[in-house]
């Protein structure tokens, strides 16, 4: 099982962010990044203890240039402390859906379904070895 698949009826306390961009270059600016906030690494803090890192990676393809993909691994520790806000957490994840958003061939987004309906969307985005992060409202 995919580490990023155990996420699931876990209750999401905080979601923390490194350095930001607060402004994206022109020539990078794209659907694969519009609505996000663009950052380099998010933190995901789970009320039963567990920590984990998500960071922005490159897979190795042969034949081709490197795919833009997402790494996601359990911490120990924090070493950010910028909150991204997910109004109402504490709340459960229900279900983690990963997709290859950039058509890739690779895992490059997730989409964590959280209990109230919205949903925490994580992207490697453009500039590339950058994160997106957004909260959308579920289209009910």
């Amino acid at each position: 099982m995919e580490i990023v698949d155990s996420l699931k009826s876990k209750r999401l306390k905080t979601v923390l962010i490194g350095n930001n961009q607060t402004k994206v270059h022109p020539a990078w600016v794209g659907d694969t990044n519009e609505g996000f906030l663009i950052c380099y690494e998010i933190q995901l803090v789970f009320d039963d203890g567990t920590m984990y890192l998500a960071q922005p990676c490159e897979h190795s393809i042969d034949g081709r240039y490197p795919a833009l993909g997402l790494r996601l691994n359990s911490i120990d520790s924090l070493t950010v402390e910028n909150v991204f806000p997910v109004e109402g957490t504490p709340l459960l994840v229900t279900n983690v859906i990963s997709s290859d958003n950039l058509g890739e061939d690779v895992v490059n987004q997730w989409v964590l379904n959280l209990e109230n309906g919205m949903h925490l969307v994580i992207r490697h985005v453009y500039p590339p070895m950058s994160l997106g992060i957004r909260v959308a409202v579920s289209n009910a």
